[in-house]
């Protein structure tokens, strides 16, 4: 009866930690790493490895450009941690997206910013969910931000990554892309006496000009060198979204509007009397005045992953063999591998491996300089 009653009591306490936990995890919101440690104690040796090795991967300095995929095959064997240090621009949404041929396993990705021009914070400024491959991130500035990702432990799977951003504004004008932007920011204007602070979109006169985000319209009218002009608040982040030149106006002071609504049409009025119709597109930001508007509009091709790696060993073919620290020839060289060096294969971009041979030394190498094997 007395081991009835203790393992009622025991099923209890268990039953009530669990919703607890719940509870607390709904206010505190863990990320999907933070989930998946509470598996695991200090004295689990794999656990602490596999601890250890991402934290080594913030002394990584691989740099990528976007849009930027890769393919490998994560092996238990390597407990391999992917770092990278990536450029983001004001305006731009940076995605990070992983798949695996086994979903059923876990990848934790966490995004860093930096503390000062050196030093990145510890704590993550970002990180997955639990039961997502995925993050999204946007910032308010221009800046570096380090990405660390990292499959669970003694996960075996092929694997795909795609890393790129897209704009955080529509295009504002209707029907035309980046083709038709035949000037852009810091352009000379005025024989060198000022400079272009926006874009100039070229389109057939009358072509709509639309609201690149929901916001209100806080001014317009027909003055100075923008002529027929109209101002977009953005009440989010409080940028001022300014559209000239236009042929008429369709829109009023005060009228609040969703991305997409017309706010008027193609022209050249104002100070662009004597050329083709185009609308002048800028951003103004608070007190700190123009920003390039480029990157807030910008569309790239969101990549494709192709011919996917499934090599995880290799050996170094030729003498001096350069390892870099970003997959082309323009990136800085770090080490200089040797003829039938070891090295552990982590994945591949285009024409490039992305490989470790130590637990310090992280690279990439051209794949004419490597040879596939299948061990070490």
């Amino acid at each position: 009866m007395k081991i009835k009653i203790f393992a009622a009591i025991t099923l209890l306490t268990l039953l009530g930690c669990k919703q607890i936990q719940k509870a607390t995890d709904v206010v505190t919101q863990p990320t999907a790493r933070e989930v998946y440690e509470r598996g695991f104690d200090d004295e689990n040796s794999q656990f602490t490895s596999w601890k250890t090795a991402y934290n080594r991967a913030f002394k990584d300095s691989l740099k990528i450009e976007l849009p930027y995929t890769e393919t490998g095959v994560f092996n238990s064997r390597n407990n391999p941690v992917y770092s990278y240090l990536v450029s983001v621009q004001e305006g731009e949404k940076l995605i990070v997206f992983t798949e695996m041929q086994n979903d059923s396993l876990s990848v934790f990705i966490d995004l860093f910013q930096k503390k000062n021009d050196s030093v990145f914070q510890q704590k993550p400024r970002i990180s997955n969910e639990p039961g997502t491959k995925s993050i999204t991130y946007e910032s308010g500035k221009n800046e570096t931000v380090k990405l660390i990702l990292q499959p669970e432990l003694a996960a075996n799977s092929s694997f795909s990554m795609k890393i790129y951003t897209v704009p955080i504004y529509g295009f504002p004008v209707s029907g035309a892309g980046i083709k038709n932007i035949q000037s852009y920011w810091g352009a000379t204007r005025a024989g060198g006496k000022r400079s272009h602070e926006g874009v100039d979109i070229f389109a057939k006169r009358g072509t709509p000009v639309v609201a690149v985000t929901d916001g209100r319209v806080s001014s317009t009218g027909n003055r100075g060198l923008g002529g027929k002009q109209v101002w977009l608040r953005d009440g989010l982040f409080g940028r001022s979204i300014y559209y000239a030149h236009l042929d008429s106006i369709a829109t009023t002071t005060g009228k609040r509007v969703k991305s997409g609504d017309t706010l008027g049409f193609v022209g050249n009025t104002g100070n662009a009397k004597t050329t083709a119709p185009h609308l002048h597109f800028g951003i103004y930001k608070g007190y700190s005045g123009a920003i390039n508007p480029l990157p807030f509009i910008k569309k790239q091709k969101i990549p494709e992953v192709k011919n996917a790696n499934k090599d995880s060993f290799g050996k170094i073919t030729r003498n001096n063999s350069e390892l870099r620290i970003g997959s082309s020839t323009k990136f800085m060289q770090v080490a200089s591998l040797q003829k039938n060096d070891s090295v552990m294969i982590l994945g591949k971009n285009n024409s490039w491996y992305h490989i470790q041979k130590s637990d310090s030394l992280k690279g990439f190498i051209h794949q004419s300089l490597l040879k596939p094997s299948s061990s070490n």
